[in-house]
């Protein structure tokens, strides 16, 4: 059968949490698994990590969240976007933790545990400079006197999200930084028991280890991606995913010969092509449609022509590959090409959309390496 997959390697995942734990020591690690774990399979992810020691999961959409629970994961489950207040009590049904994003929150908490006694153990999200999701810094005081006065709201954690870790200039992170520390510090002032603080994210982590406080948050650097040009991890990422695609026809190429729609190729000499069979409906962008690159049997070669829905072609330059041969167009390799950071520098985007973007109908499939 003729379709394209995705290898997934558990042991490279458990290799990277790994070097991760290593890296923060005695911080809890939450690991983000949201959006299907990053287009790699939220539950099969997920209990690979639980199986290498993970304290917990850190969730988008209560729906991901519930996964896990139908999955039989008994670990912590932060869910880090806004509640919806009818959906209450399914947090305290499943044990899902319910972050605070706003003043209004800690009401619609305080209103469900008058209605019925509910008690909710949750995180209080702070903006210290994101300019998203979270209680604003100028209201973050106020919300800590809020919870204060509620009996039915344990709060278990605080935390923030950093706008610019990833980046080479440091100094807005910092500032970040210096304003949750001052955060923390007022909590300890007023006597208000919190358990874990959290900040880092994939960058921060390897950026600033003043960012780890007793909890952190890695999402790419799990699943062996670096964030950006300019977080150089201490140790080699392992690529989890291996996108393949299957050979499915070779052709020999005049000189001027077009290839795909648009006819914005044309060989410029006597050559052979491999049509594969993945395309822009497999998570495969229209924009590395001259610009990527495929492996087969330890040679890379240029994806040429226009990327199509199904489909894509490269140059051979020559050879002949047997139909059926696997061509890998991102995940371990030698060749730098072949990494997931390269294809989306080329794409003009970032790994993260690449990874999220693949298909439903790339089949996964999971190796225990």
């Amino acid at each position: 059968m003729y379709e394209p997959w995705a290898e997934i390697h558990l042991g490279r995942l458990k290799a990277n949490f790994k070097e991760i734990s290593r890296l923060v020591g005695a911080s809890k690690v939450l690991a983000v698994v949201k959006a299907d774990g990053y287009g790699h399979g939220m539950v099969p992810v997920a209990r690979a990590l639980a199986e290498a020691g993970v304290f917990g999961f850190g969730v988008a959409l209560l729906p991901e969240a519930l996964a896990l629970r139908q999955a039989g994961l008994k670990q912590p489950v932060l869910h880090m976007g806004r509640f919806d207040p009818d959906d209450l009590p399914l947090y305290t049904r499943h044990g899902i933790t319910p972050s605070i994003h706003s003043l209004t929150d800690i009401q619609l908490l305080a209103n469900s545990h008058a209605a019925g006694g509910t008690q909710f153990t949750a995180h209080l999200k702070v903006d210290t400079g994101m300019g998203r999701l979270g209680v604003p810094y100028e209201e973050a005081v106020q919300a800590l006197e809020d919870i204060k006065e509620q009996p039915g709201i344990n709060l278990e954690g605080i935390f923030t999200h950093l706008a610019t870790a990833g980046e080479a200039d440091q100094s807005y992170l910092s500032y970040q930084l210096v304003r949750f520390n001052q955060f923390i510090h007022l909590v300890r002032k007023i006597r208000l028991e919190v358990e874990y603080f959290h900040a880092a994210n994939s960058s921060a982590i390897v950026k600033d280890s003043s960012s780890h406080f007793n909890m952190v948050r890695p999402g790419l650097l799990l699943y062996g991606v670096s964030p950006s040009p300019d977080v150089r991890p201490p140790f080699e990422p392992l690529p989890v995913m291996d996108l393949k695609a299957p050979l499915v026809l070779t052709r020999d190429l005049k000189r001027g010969t077009p290839v795909g729609y648009g006819r914005d190729y044309r060989a410029p000499k006597k050559t052979s092509t491999a049509v594969l069979q993945i395309g822009y409906a497999d998570g495969l962008p229209i924009s590395l449609s001259g610009r990527g690159y495929a492996a087969m049997e330890g040679r890379v070669y240029p994806l040429i022509g226009r990327i199509s829905m199904d489909l894509c072609n490269i140059d051979l330059a020559g050879d002949h590959p047997a139909v059926g041969t696997a061509a890998l167009l991102w995940g371990l390799a030698d060749d730098p090409r072949l990494r997931v950071e390269h294809q989306a520098q080329r794409a003009g985007t970032i790994p993260y959309e690449l990874l999220v973007r693949i298909g439903n109908r790339v089949g996964r499939r999971y190796v225990e390496d």
